[in-house]
């Protein structure tokens, strides 16, 4: 059965990642804003998001590297973890050098890919890309080691890895904005930081858990490869939708409306927030699945699904509301009031376009921990090639604004996807009638929005206080009423009112 201990260690240890991640967050882009022009700002996001996507070579080899560890750990099987972590180490050395090429290639096309940029940024920017490129490149055969971690679900070294990686870079960061350094030297500190950062995981892993997992740099298993080509390959194609869902995004603006490419990535940075929250909060899931699927049945996984996609769209609801009536005092206070006016209608749009698609989360990350994830592989591509197309087109017509636009048709046609063919598909590993998830996991919760009505004949969202005060403390009551009284049950209360007690002894006793 599922260990909630775990469980609950698993989304600790995201959560305390995730606050330093959006205090680092929180204070990087008003320095940059401050201490770089808009040209320079758009040109450093633009190098970020280039420099990413080799990362996203891996094509979800840590996901299927996770999942296969748990599984054998729970059987025993340690000389298989041996095999594994050995073989997708050479496996991805092997990819890191094509992720090599893939940098000189992109540090090649950068001024045909953003033709509207400065002539004079170019130069620093096919630096900048090379240099964070190859770092990353450099990091991702070192990416199984934290893995490995993840599958035996313990979680302590990576979370104070990550939070030393981040105060790190955030301190060089800071202290070379103030020192009014530019974009070269940005780059240079961030991709020193992944270096030693890709060393430390495998340090780590050799003080930690090298007695449990052994591994060797000369080993390669086919055996193993075959299983990661096997477990993987699915699971590329939904990297890669990925890819199509959300990495272009910054990329096509760059090319068709470079202007605004640095508003789209305040608005963007603000969006990966709420899907950070959502990534800790469940992410732990899928190795827990992984670990217990031989012991459950279809029908207990199906409950659990729903469940957790249930807690889902309340957390998507409780993160999603304020962001979007508040969505312009926020961003006032953070990046400064000519950034927010720009910035809030594409906050607005993919808040809207990220809360649709995520409502399937835990779904898909059952989906993956039960291995069945080319039974959902249509949605995925559906969502990838309508939101490219869409974002595109609407790019050329409009400027960014259309790519907001494109992630929203995108994630209703991934969500309409998974309702009406995934769902169906999986029944006999994730066993839940799909009116039940409507009804229960998403209609339920969903009834929140209605107090959000009495605001809109009120409500200026470009002004600090976006409706009257009166108005703002009702909506803020009632909603939070719906949340505990009707998007909880009985049964969720009771659970949030025993872990209360734990924690608050005195509560305990008073009752």
């Amino acid at each position: 059965m599922l260990s909630t201990r775990k469980l609950l260690q698993g989304s600790a240890s995201n959560l305390l990642r995730l606050f330093l991640s959006i205090l680092v967050a929180a204070v990087l882009p008003p320095l940059l804003i401050h201490h770089l022009s808009q040209a320079e700002y758009g040109a450093w996001v633009l190098i970020l998001q280039l420099g990413s996507y080799i990362n996203l070579l891996d094509f979800g080899l840590q996901t299927v590297i996770s999942k296969l560890i748990a599984e054998n750990d729970a059987l025993g099987d340690g000389e298989a973890n041996h095999h594994l972590l050995s073989t997708s180490f050479n496996v991805l050395a092997g990819v890191a050098c094509l992720g090599t090429c893939l940098v000189l290639i992109m540090v090649w096309r950068v001024p045909q890919l953003f033709h509207q940029m400065p002539y004079e940024l170019l130069p620093k920017v096919r630096l900048g890309l090379l240099v964070i490129g190859t770092s990353a490149a450099f990091a991702l055969p070192f990416n199984p080691f934290l893995s490995v971690f993840t599958g035996l679900q313990e979680y302590g070294f990576p979370t104070v890895l990550a939070l030393s990686s981040r105060l790190i870079s955030a301190a060089t960061l800071i202290v070379l904005v103030l020192l009014h350094g530019g974009l070269l030297p940005l780059t240079f500190a961030l991709a020193l930081v992944n270096v030693v950062t890709a060393i430390a995981q495998f340090y780590g892993w050799k003080h930690y858990v090298s007695q449990r997992i052994s591994f060797s740099f000369k080993r390669f298993h086919p055996s193993a490869a075959r299983l990661l080509l096997k477990s993987g390959g699915v699971l590329a194609i939904w990297t890669i939708g990925g890819l199509f869902v959300n990495g272009f995004d910054l990329l096509i603006v760059g090319h068709f409306d470079y202007a605004n490419t640095g508003f789209y990535a305040i608005a963007a940075s603000a969006t990966n927030f709420l899907l950070m929250i959502l990534s800790s909060l469940f992410s732990p899931l899928l190795p827990a699945v992984s670990s217990m699927q031989a012991a459950s049945t279809p029908v207990e996984i199906g409950n659990l699904t729903l469940r957790y996609s249930r807690y889902c769209t309340i957390c998507l609801l409780a993160i999603s509301l304020p962001l979007l009536v508040g969505a312009f005092p926020l961003l006032s206070l953070w990046v400064g009031r000519t950034y927010a006016l720009k910035t809030v209608p594409f906050l607005e749009w993919l808040v809207l376009g990220n809360c649709v698609r995520q409502l399937a989360y835990p779904y898909s990350l059952v989906i993956i921990a039960t291995g069945k994830q080319h039974l959902a592989t249509l949605a995925t591509v559906a969502e990838a090639v309508i939101n490219l197309a869409v974002s595109v087109w609407l790019a050329h017509k409009i400027g960014a604004i259309g790519v907001a636009y494109g992630t929203l048709a995108g994630a209703f046609v991934s969500l309409g996807l998974h309702l009406l063919v995934s769902m169906r598909r999986t029944h006999s590993v994730i066993d839940f009638p799909v009116s039940r998830f409507l009804t229960h996991s998403l209609l339920r919760p969903l009834t929140c929005v209605l107090p959000l009505l009495f605001l809109v004949h009120s409500w200026n969202r470009l002004a600090l206080l976006p409706a009257k005060s009166s108005l703002l403390a009702a909506w803020i009551v009632a909603t939070t009423a719906l949340l505990y009284f009707i998007a909880l049950t009985p049964l969720d209360r009771k659970e949030i009112l025993r872990h209360f007690q734990k924690i608050n002894p005195s509560a305990r006793e008073a009752d």
